[in-house]
Order: structure tokens, then sequence, then C-alpha cells
């Protein structure tokens, strides 16, 4: 899974890092593997339902930059490459803006397409957080067939009456019933 997310933020990171002057070439993909650190290290810290709710709607909505957990990922990622590879501020910020709302909203979009890679925001988050958010898809969609460790924690959820909503699938929308 997470060679998965380290080669999407390959393809997003690109023009940002690799083709930036700013950054010197031998420091390429020790930038976008701290961009994966920080987006891990992030999710990861995400504790509460209202946190998860937020980021979902804000990637939903399209506001996925506005979102505080993503500001939070970032403004880490931001200090990080700041800190060890001495990238100046402003183009430090830009490299942030260009790949982590744009990974974190194409993995929220890959959660309802089957075969889409297999890396979803809602399976990650679940792996990360011990299964405590997350699942096979996200806003309730059944379309995909909830491959890889988010699907499997999907579908065991559901067999185990966690499936709150009646879809077939254990995802946010069942997380949200429960705390309503």
């Amino acid at each position: 899974m997470l060679d998965e997310l380290f080669n999407l933020i390959k393809q997003n990171g690109q023009q940002a890092v690799v083709e930036n002057s700013e950054v010197p070439n031998e420091h390429n993909d020790a930038v976008m593997q701290e961009a994966q650190s920080s987006i891990v290290d992030g999710l990861s810290n995400i504790k509460e339902p209202d946190q998860v709710n937020s980021l979902f709607e804000s990637v939903q909505n399209g506001q996925t930059e506005s979102n505080p957990a993503v500001q939070q990922i970032s403004n880490n990622f931001t200090g990080n490459i700041m800190q060890k590879f001495g990238i100046n501020g402003s183009t430090a910020a830009s490299i942030a803006s260009a790949i982590i709302p744009v990974v974190l909203a194409k993995m929220a979009n890959r959660g309802g397409q089957g075969g889409a890679g297999g890396l979803d925001l809602g399976g990650l988050l679940g792996s990360l957080t011990g299964g405590r958010f997350g699942g096979g898809n996200l806003g309730g969609s059944n379309t995909s067939s909830g491959g890889g460790l988010g699907g499997n924690l999907g579908n065991m959820g559901a067999k185990l009456g966690l499936d709150k909503d009646g879809d077939g699938d254990v995802d946010l929308n069942d997380l949200t019933k429960m705390f309503k």
C-alpha cells in the first residue's frame, strides 16, 4: 500500500520536484519520500471521527487544501524539506501545495473505483489507524470489489454487524451513523 502511495506521489511530483530547479536533483527522491512520510504521519494522527468526516467532505467538495488536517500535513512537509534539504520557504510551500492535497484528493477519488490501482484514502486511513476509521469504500459507494486490506476490513465489519446503513459495506457513512 505504501509503494502505491509513493508511486502516486512520484506521478504528481514530477513537475513540482523533479523539474524544479530549486530542488537539487540528488534530493528529488528524498523529497518525495518525505511527502509520503508526511502523509502517513498526518493520517496516523487523525484521532476523532469529526476529523475523518471533515477530511472526506472537503475532498469530496473540492476543498482539500482548506482542510485543517491537510494543512497540517502540508505544513509539516514544508518544514521538513526546508530543514532537511535547504529548500527555501516559498519553494517548499509550492511543492507541498502541488503534491499533498492533490495526492489526497486522488486517493479519495479512487475509493469508489474498483481496479483504480488498489489505493484509496479510506483503506489507507483504516490501516494506519488500526481500523478505527476508514474502510474499503468512501461515501457508501459499493461499486468497488473492495480489494486490499481496506476492503477486507470493510467486508469483515459488515459480517460483524457494523454495516449501520445496510449498503453491504462498512465505510465512513457507517462510522457517522455510529456517533449520531
